[in-house]
């Protein structure tokens, strides 16, 4: 049986057996993979869906365009996109497309940002940040489609998407994507593409199948050492990548470490928070916290406090596209269903100020989604909010962190683990988490975690003002009573 590791092996010299080279083609004379990882990705054309990432500079972009470029004799049938978050992360894979493309015979239309074959065949370079720029490609067809840097999105709603636009009559049609680890969508790409934590070699690699869609889709890492082009134009190419400063951007970048934590805002080590769950004493306080969402995913953590003052997560409710009514219900349901509490009520459940603003306006009855808790049982309380408040929160979690006084106990929350490791801070505030990441655990996280460590406030000093009415009517009473004043 032949094994897709025996499909990505290098084939035989042309050369050797009946003498005769092979006689080359165009395409092959312009681009020619590397020898290594990046030819065994260009040889998997029988995946319909391939991840080839990991180091920085292991030939990734060239990848791209090399792998679009196989089926370009496909001509009107071959019609390709290749998609970046944004228009100006395009122009890195536009000038090396120049350097390769027009020894094929393709020309550039600037107007239209693609290169045109004479055959007929395309490749378009576009931008989707969001979902809702997929509106933007609603009745196209491709038979090839890219996007590069894959985990830059914070998740794979775009990439799947675009799986819809995936058909045609060309043969071989499939989707490639290339990225390094970090970024918001790491562990997306991760988990999507069954991407190890180890380190992996050519010779394990295999293809799995998605049970859903019926499309097989591999892995197959790209390591700097293998790019040879770059290491011997640029010999200290790896010495600079050591000397980042970030021991987790170096293990990223240069050695592809999917466990690395490549600009996370938290101190979030998974060994060290995951802890073995208990029974919960009935004298712990119990509380709640939720970041809303009803197309959004709404984050419901329940969580509780020890005599320390640790804080441990002990359940979770996460559901996107979801009703007020039926977010209530899956609420109370976690809360009764958590075996550690047996079914307790929390004292306070913490939400958002937006779950008190109606739905329509000129309403003449209440129809907020506190409304609707209400009617289920829970009684909710406003959360503290506020661009202060996120801030003191995010360095309140930071420190419980760093402390030891977090802990979740075992996959009781799974959302709130796989999301945490991958929030990276805001390019323009240091001080906040990125609007891009996948925040709504965090968010819940933060509510609740603001009410336990939120300082008294201290007493104020007595106003002793003289001429204050409350301070007359105090010295008045004293004059009667010592018999000055009748």
């Amino acid at each position: 049986m032949t094994t897709a590791a025996d499909k990505l092996a290098a084939p035989k010299d042309p050369t050797k057996g009946n003498g005769k080279p092979k006689k080359p083609v165009p395409v092959q004379s312009a681009w020619s993979p590397q020898p290594g990882p990046q030819s065994a990705a260009i040889r998997a054309a029988f995946v319909d869906e391939l991840f080839y990432g990991g180091a920085a500079g292991g030939g990734k972009s060239d990848y791209l365009l090399g792998d679009y470029l196989q089926d370009v004799s496909q001509g009107q049938a071959w019609q390709g996109v290749l998609f970046r978050r944004s228009y100006p992360a395009l122009d890195e894979l536009v000038h090396r497309s120049h350097q390769i493309y027009p020894l094929t015979g393709a020309s550039w239309k600037a107007g239209a940002y693609q290169w045109i074959w004479p055959n007929g065949a395309v490749l378009r370079f576009r931008h989707m940040e969001n979902v809702f720029d997929f509106s933007k490609y609603l009745g196209h067809s491709w038979s090839w489609i890219g996007f590069d840097e894959l985990p830059e999105w914070e998740d794979l709603a775009c990439y799947n998407r675009t799986k819809s636009r995936l058909r045609g009559v060309a043969r071989h049609k499939r989707m490639r994507s290339t990225g390094n680890p970090g970024g918001p969508g790491h562990h997306a790409v991760q988990a999507y593409f069954g991407i190890p934590d180890e380190p992996q070699t050519l010779s394990n690699i295999d293809t799995f199948v998605d049970p859903d869609t019926g499309m097989d889709r591999m892995f197959i890492p790209a390591r700097v050492e293998d790019n040879r082009a770059l290491l011997d134009a640029d010999p200290l190419y790896t010495s600079r990548l050591r000397g980042v400063g970030d021991p987790e951007l170096v293990k990223a970048w240069l050695e592809g470490d999917w466990r690395a934590l490549v600009g996370g805002f938290f101190e979030w080590v998974e060994p060290e928070i995951h802890t073995k769950p208990f029974m919960i004493p009935q004298d712990w306080p119990l509380f709640a916290a939720i970041d809303y969402g009803e197309y959004a995913p709404c984050c419901c953590l329940l969580l509780t406090v020890d005599y320390d003052d640790r804080v441990y997560v002990i359940g979770e409710y996460y559901e996107a596209e979801r009703s007020a009514h039926e977010n209530a219900s899956g609420i109370d349901e976690m809360i009764r269903a958590c075996v550690f509490t047996q079914g307790r009520q929390p004292d306070r459940i913490y939400a958002p100020h937006d779950m008190w603003i109606k739905r329509r306006l000129g309403e003449d009855t209440a129809n907020t989604a506190e409304d609707v808790f209400r009617e289920a049982g829970m009684s909710l309380t406003k959360a503290a909010v506020g661009r202060e408040a996120k801030i003191n929160g995010w360095r309140i979690i930071n420190t419980a962190l760093h402390r030891g006084f977090l802990r979740v106990f075992g996959k009781q929350a799974p959302n709130l683990m796989r999301t945490a490791p991958t929030i990276t801070r805001d390019d323009k505030n240091r001080e906040d988490i990125s609007p891009r990441s996948e925040d709504h655990a965090m968010d819940a996280l933060r509510y609740g975690m603001l009410h336990i460590y939120t300082p008294s406030e201290a007493e104020k000093p007595p106003d002793k003002n003289p001429f204050r009415g409350e301070n007359i009517i105090k010295t008045q009473r004293k004059l009667r009573q010592t018999g000055v004043l009748g």
